[in-house]
């Protein structure tokens, strides 16, 4: 209430003065908060962006470390089979040397 008081005892002449600095003040205050805004969608956007190409990169790499698993298994395999092969032609080789005998 006291509030009220002091602004209705000022001078009268004085009260549209104050309103219009007040006015200004919050105008400043409205323009800087708008331009922060504006600072910060651009910024969001340009995150934004960054994510799309990093989710894109990821999708990238995950498909070579696939294709790489996959490399990895055959050549497994067929190291494998070469060493069933080895082992067949040195089982039917010892064979063959004891049949001579």
């Amino acid at each position: 209430m006291d509030g009220q008081r002091v602004f209705y005892e000022m001078d009268p002449t004085e009260n549209p003065s104050k309103a219009a600095e007040y006015l200004k003040e919050l105008n400043k205050i409205i323009e800087t908060q708008q331009g922060l805004l504006e600072k910060q969608r651009v910024r969001i956007e340009e995150l934004e962006l960054q994510v799309t190409d990093l989710c894109k990169e990821n999708a990238c790499l995950k498909d070579q470390h696939q294709r790489h698993l996959a490399t990895c298994r055959l050549q497994q395999g067929n190291l494998s089979s070469l060493g069933a092969i080895k082992e067949n032609v040195m089982h039917e080789k010892s064979i063959l040397l004891h049949t001579d005998s």
